[in-house]
């Protein structure tokens, strides 16, 4: 082998972790909150890399009001 081939299958190797540690690890988490009768009335999206949050909440007529990104610290 040359030191050619041993780059090209070093970072190959480091692309196939990369992908399957994405796939392990997402980075969206979500959740959905309801009401008593069971309707969704909002979504909570927690991004895992940065620590941050943001929800979505939908009124009466089903309109979508995103609010603010949180950062909690």
């Amino acid at each position: 082998m040359s030191q050619k081939d041993i780059v090209v299958i070093g970072l190959l190797v480091a692309i196939a972790a990369g992908l399957l540690a994405h796939a392990f690890f997402p980075r969206y988490e979500w959740r959905t909150i309801q009401d008593g009768s069971g309707a969704t009335i909002s979504i909570v999206v927690y991004d895992r890399w940065a620590g941050r949050f943001q929800r979505a909440v939908y009124d009466d007529k089903g309109n979508l009001n995103a609010m603010g990104v949180f950062t909690p610290f």
